[in-house]
């Protein structure tokens, strides 16, 4: 019977495959906790201000990241997201790291995204999914 020695948690023992038994220092493996594969969407609002939505409304409402990523949630884990307002209003954007997602393409996400949420889900000012669009290009990092 072959014998299994599992590696939970830190893959350091694990030796590079390759045509060398040799193992490169500078190609360690990192676990990052992540189980399955990610997929990485930009999801642009047309008009409206996004960093006036991080926080709830004056009535206690939702604000539109937190309703967006709501929605996102019931269909895939949410890893990471950013917001970002960028140069202009019209450049709202949301971009959200997710793994286990039962949407296929960036299309599938925009169709139940605009099906299941209300056509403003801003709390604070006017955020239209109407015209949102949901890429596949994945997530726009801020610079720091």
């Amino acid at each position: 019977m072959a014998g299994l020695t599992k590696v939970n948690g830190d893959s350091n023992p694990v030796v590079n495959v390759g045509n060398d038994i040799t193992q490169n220092a500078n190609a360690t493996i990192i676990n990052t906790g992540i189980a399955s594969p990610i997929d990485a969407y930009n999801i642009q609002f047309v008009a409206g201000d996004i960093s006036g939505e991080l926080a709830r409304g004056t009535n206690g409402t939702a604000g539109a990241v937190e309703t967006l990523l709501t929605a996102i949630a019931a269909n895939a884990t949410v890893i990471a997201y950013q917001a970002d307002l960028g140069a202009t209003a019209a450049n709202s954007q949301v971009s959200v790291v997710l793994e286990r997602s039962s949407w296929e393409s960036a299309a599938a996400m925009q169709v139940a995204l605009r099906a299941t949420l209300a056509a403003n889900i801003g709390a604070n000012g006017p955020m239209t999914t109407t015209t949102m669009d949901v890429r596949d290009v994945g997530i726009k990092l801020a610079a720091s």
